[in-house]
């Protein structure tokens, strides 16, 4: 079943931990770009992968990526953070490679 964009803004703010600093526009931001990843991903040899049509499969996944976007703001490029005493460490300085590997690109013919 498809996500409307309100279902998706909801769904993006909870699994990002539902914070009062994530509002509808930063969430709405990192959905578009989420859109765009998954679609380049999807689509490696399209010229313009977001002229692609979107498969609404990808809707929760979207939103997934979005949350692990939200949720690593301010460690870019690192694979490991410490602050105040916490440490969080991450498998890549992207996109968690477990959530990157649901995305079936799509081949062409030679």
């Amino acid at each position: 079943m498809a996500l409307t964009d309100s279902d998706k803004l909801n769904l993006t703010k909870a699994l990002a931990g539902g914070g009062s600093d994530v509002t509808n526009e930063v969430a709405s931001s990192y959905l578009r770009v989420a859109m765009d990843k998954i679609l380049a991903m999807r689509n490696p040899f399209a010229k313009d992968p977001s002229s692609e049509a979107w498969e609404t499969r990808y809707d929760t996944l979207q939103c997934e990526f979005a949350a692990d976007m939200i949720n690593r703001r301010g460690t870019e490029g690192e694979l490991q953070n410490s602050e105040n005493g916490v440490t969080r460490r991450f498998a890549s300085d992207g996109i968690s490679p477990s959530l990157a590997r649901r995305v079936v690109p799509k081949g062409r013919p030679l």
